[in-house]
């Protein structure tokens, strides 16, 4: 057994490459993963060392639009006319949400709208889905 210096747990002999190895290998993969995002982020959208972890404890570790934490790194989203960094973002927002929205704030506020007062319960009152045709929709989902 040997002493990791980095994540300090003691691991089997077969965790350390080398007979000199002081960081065990779990912890030398996620050194370069986050060396690799850390370059690619810089790159890719100019933000320079330590603006990712700033942005994202900003915005308390979460989606900016969602406020829900994933287990994946979240996206860097920016607009893709000016290029300007807006936030970072959950995959599903920012892969599907803003991409079906166009990146319009008019069709997003449309949509809020509409969800808080659908035209349906205007025009027919309340109308509730069938349990036989929820039940329905399920089993086709399943195939």
């Amino acid at each position: 057994m040997k002493r990791c210096e980095r994540c300090q747990k003691n691991r089997q002999l077969r965790f350390f490459t080398g007979p000199r190895g002081r960081i065990c290998t779990t912890c030398q993969r996620k050194a370069r993963s986050d060396a690799t995002h850390r370059r690619r982020v810089g790159k890719t959208y100019g933000l320079e060392a330590g603006e990712y972890d700033a942005l994202f404890k900003a915005q308390g570790g979460a989606c900016a639009i969602c406020g829900g934490t994933r287990k994946q790194r979240l996206s860097v989203d920016h607009c893709h006319k000016s290029g300007v960094v807006r936030g970072l973002l959950c995959r599903l927002c920012n892969s599907r949400l803003l991409t079906a929205a166009r990146d319009s704030p008019d069709v997003l506020r449309r949509a809020a709208a509409y969800l808080e007062a659908p035209p349906a319960v205007d025009v027919l009152g309340p109308r509730y889905a069938s349990e036989e045709a929820n039940n329905s929709r399920q089993r086709k989902r399943k195939r």
